[in-house]
């Protein structure tokens, strides 16, 4: 470890963590933290708040401001560290075990620690940290109805019983040991209130005006002892990065650095609904994408012996099928608000019914817990039931009830490229259908749910016969995005739309092979061939009549019209794989990750409009505008693409 003292402060860094503790009163000032221990640049990124850094709390901190004496070593091999003492009875001490563990020793001879005696503030503008750790009381969903405007904004917080793993987007992970089972942490996200009000323009009154507060605000962890003590020990310690540990997968070579950083970027835990949704500001409950983390999730190691990601799909999912159906079966976060007096509806969307069957079977894959699914079984056939019965005209093709004709603000149903005018027969929510129903009649054979299993397979075969008919559009040599009820065909040579139908069986390999060397070539032709962002969406601008009305978000070469995001990424790259191509995928797969190793791949929680990594444009100008987490979806192509891992096979229930 190396040492270095200022006028005011004591410096200590290793490889893995850098600290910066004041001189005078017990407090760190810069903590900053890099799992891998390969980047110096990681370490010079304070993930504190400034001015806020992490203190002593509960009546300690004046009585070390009034009068404080320090003494700091460097070299002593029995201590390195540095001691605050005030008088004779109060002690704070910060321990150097190694270069990825330090130990914070809180004593008072005189009287007794209790409540609340150490505090952390972080800045979500520089990595929004989630915490890991079993909640100490669960929560009801949807919260309690608050009054909250643009103006006022609700507290967020959330109680963990100890240990925690404290997880940095891009910078690694710190988990944090007490040493008493009295102790427990209290996790609160705090507003900016200067900021609070329009901050995004006149014209915006939405949720994403009071991300923009969290944004520059601060998350506070606070340690609390229940019971009277002399003594409190907190232990920090950098843990390594957490990634797939799977037989026959070798990540250890230098070209893998990029997953390895960025793997557990994927999962961001919301503290008001512990769920994992796009980022911690917002919750996964009914999620339309919450089947990108859940395919990862089948791969990724318990984050400690007593807790796994598991955990909160569990329970995402329990109150999903519980409380977030509508009366025909559609699943949508917006019937547990209604049910609650809550009422939200800013758009219905139709990936949510298919993500959640998706999610719910790679959960069950991954956990061999029936007792989900047998619990939740009725609501889970009636979302089976929705979806079969959304197909108005039985020709296996789903009809989304939004007509697709073109783009209006006033549409209610959408899907995930909601700056898109999908709908009526949309290729890419039936292509999400297709996998959620064959998934889920696997789990109806096995409980012996013979009749559903039926309709499931006549609908699939249907779906089979119709799909290439409807959706093959001759003249380019691609797969269109949907045909609206007016019976247009909307092809914008999207990538992904070619490739999840390929990733699902439903090209030849002729013509699979012949439509993805067509699209490099287009994609060399209009300069994304270096493929150092990701893979645009589509290939040819899409028209003005198809898609959003704002110009600065829908223009060609922006955000989804053309800007690029490691979702899409991902059915394209194991689209390659899956044809036998894979100089090509290998190509693109390792330039992203020496893109994702090397440059920031997000902005912190919600920096702005265009102000995001989450989305670039071809030249790796931002023009996201939140931490997405479906931009880290194609590192699982790395285990399913490159390296063959098929996902494990349901197993009969115990």
């Amino acid at each position: 470890m190396k040492f270095k003292t200022t006028d005011e402060f004591i410096h200590y860094h290793s490889p893995y963590f850098a600290i910066t503790a004041a001189k005078h009163f017990p407090m760190i000032a810069h903590l900053g933290v890099e799992s891998g221990g390969r980047g110096r640049r990681h370490l010079d990124y304070n993930l504190l708040k400034p001015g806020l850094g992490a203190v002593l709390r509960s009546g300690l901190e004046n009585s070390f401001k009034k009068k404080c004496k320090v003494n700091y070593t460097s070299n002593c091999l029995s201590y390195r560290g540095i001691k605050y003492k005030n008088g004779l009875d109060e002690r704070c001490d910060i321990a150097f075990k190694n270069s990825r563990q330090f130990k914070i020793n809180i004593s008072n001879k005189a009287s007794m620690i209790k409540n609340q005696f150490f505090q952390m503030a972080f800045a979500p503008e520089i990595s929004p940290v989630s915490v890991w750790g079993i909640p100490l009381k669960e929560k009801k969903f949807p919260p309690k109805n608050k009054s909250v405007s643009a103006f006022s904004l609700q507290k967020i917080n959330a109680y963990f019983k100890m240990p925690l793993l404290l997880h940095f987007p891009d910078y690694g992970l710190l988990r944090i040991e007490a040493n008493n089972p009295y102790i427990y942490c209290q996790e609160e996200l705090v507003p900016d209130k200067n900021i609070v009000g329009l901050n995004l323009g006149y014209a915006n009154t939405y949720h994403h005006i009071s991300r923009k507060a969290y944004h520059h605000g601060f998350i506070l962890l606070s340690f609390h002892t229940t019971k009277e003590t002399k003594n409190t020990q907190l232990t920090f310690t950098i843990e390594k990065e957490h990634y797939p540990k799977i037989k026959g997968c070798d990540f250890s070579q230098p070209k893998w650095n990029g997953l390895k950083r960025c793997w557990q970027n994927a999962f961001t835990l919301n503290p008001e609904t512990f769920s994992m949704g796009d980022n911690i500001l917002l919750h996964g409950i009914a999620h339309l994408a919450i089947h990108f983390k859940s395919d990862m999730s089948v791969f990724t190691p318990r984050l400690f012996p007593e807790l796994s990601v598991q955990y909160f799909f569990k329970r995402a999912l329990d109150i999903t099928f519980k409380h977030c159906l509508g009366e025909d079966g559609q699943i949508d976060a917006h019937y547990a608000h209604k049910n609650s007096g809550k009422e939200d509806i800013d758009a219905h969307w139709v990936d949510n019914t298919p993500s959640n069957l998706i999610a719910l079977y790679n959960y069950l894959i991954s956990t061999n817990d029936w007792d989900l699914i047998i619990d939740n079984i009725i609501n889970i056939k009636k979302a089976v039931s929705y979806l079969l019965d959304s197909d108005v005209d039985n020709d296996g093709i789903i009809e989304v009830p939004f007509d697709g004709n073109d783009f209006r603000d006033d549409r209610i149903y959408r899907n995930w490229w909601d700056d898109f005018a999908f709908g009526h027969k949309d290729a890419y929510f039936n292509l999400l259908t297709y996998r959620a129903l064959k998934n889920t009649a696997k789990i109806f054979k096995l409980l012996k749910i013979e009749n559903e299993v039926k309709k499931i397979e006549a609908h699939i075969k249907r779906f089979r016969e119709s799909f290439n008919k409807i959706f093959f559009n001759k003249p380019t040599g691609v797969y269109a995005g949907w045909v609206s009820k007016d019976g247009g065909v909307h092809n914008y040579m999207f990538t992904f739309i070619s490739a999840m139908a390929i990733n699902e069986g439903l090209v030849d390999l002729k013509r699979a092979r012949a439509i993805l060397k067509k699209m490099l070539d287009r994609m060399e032709e209009i300069g994304y061939g270096n493929f150092k962002y990701g893979i645009p969406g589509p290939l040819y601008p899409v028209a003005e009549e198809d898609r959003g009305k704002w110009e600065a978000m829908s223009k060609w070469g922006i955000y989804e019209n053309g800007g690029l995001c490691g979702q899409t990424a991902y059915h394209f790259i194991q689209a390659l794989y899956n044809t036998g191509l894979r100089k090509e995928a290998d190509k693109i797969l390792f330039t992203m990750l020496d893109t994702f190793e090397n440059n920031p791949t997000h902005s912190g929680a919600f920096p702005g409009y265009f102000r995001s990594y989450d989305w670039r444009t071809k030249e790796g100008v931002p023009c996201g505008y939140n931490y997405l987490a479906d931009n880290y979806y194609f590192l699982l192509c790395a285990i399913t693409g490159q390296y063959k891992v098929s996902f494990p096979q349901l197993k009969n229930p115990p």
